[in-house]
């Protein structure tokens, strides 16, 4: 009786101590994390991709500093004009989302995410990378929502690329704003794994949204 009295203190310290680990971690994670929804200009996203980069450079095992390195280069390139430096973004978001993918592999937010970037390259050079990354982009995309059916950032996903993609390529505007209106209420009862967990993306909708009027 003793012995399994032992074991389960032994057990509860041992989450206990797993739940408080590295704390200075975190504390950095949710300082850049701020402001990260209200972002509107390329340097603004590039502070915080070199933020999280450099937060990544020092904690190799953690998939989300590369994953928001990743979301910066999607929200930059939402910005930017210049073809080559496009090109650019879409290859550092490729090269980090695949480093999260491989610490942290079946990831809805991962997918969602990439499927994202698979739409960036698309947008650059629609002729050329249409047949490649437009069935790759709504396969990842059909991953991340089977993974998590509650992911309001795949829903969203979903709702904008149907709004955006042009009907004779599958596009449907009403569909898509069907799905951003879902996607609105998902984020309402959203609630991320923790303080440093995906948890952008309602501005973005709202905006979307807000077009679709």
């Amino acid at each position: 009786m003793k012995n399994t009295l032992f074991l389960c203190v032994l057990l509860i310290s041992g989450f206990a101590a797993h739940a408080q680990t590295n704390p200075k971690y975190i504390q950095t994670m949710e300082k850049t994390l701020q402001g990260l929804d209200s972002i509107i200009t390329v340097e603004g996203w590039q502070t915080k991709s070199n933020a999280f980069e450099r937060i990544g450079q020092k904690e190799t095992k953690e998939w989300l500093p590369q994953y928001y390195v990743a979301l910066c280069q999607v929200r930059i390139f939402n910005l930017e004009k210049d073809a080559a430096k496009q090109e650019a973004l879409c290859t550092k978001a490729d090269q980090f989302l695949a480093r999260a993918d491989s610490l942290n592999p079946n990831n809805s937010e991962i997918y969602v995410l990439r499927s994202m970037a698979a739409s960036m390259h698309i947008r650059l050079n629609p002729m050329v990378n249409g047949q490649k990354y437009g069935p790759m982009a709504s396969m990842l995309l059909e991953k991340s929502m089977q993974l998590d059916p509650s992911n309001p950032r795949a829903e969203m996903q979903k709702g904008m690329t149907l709004y955006f993609t042009p009907a004779q390529w599958g596009g449907d505007p009403v569909k898509g704003k069907e799905s951003l209106l879902k996607a609105k209420a998902m984020f309402a009862t959203f609630k991320p794994a923790s303080s440093i967990h995906p948890n952008w993306g309602l501005a973005m909708n709202e905006a979307i949204l807000g077009m679709a009027k």
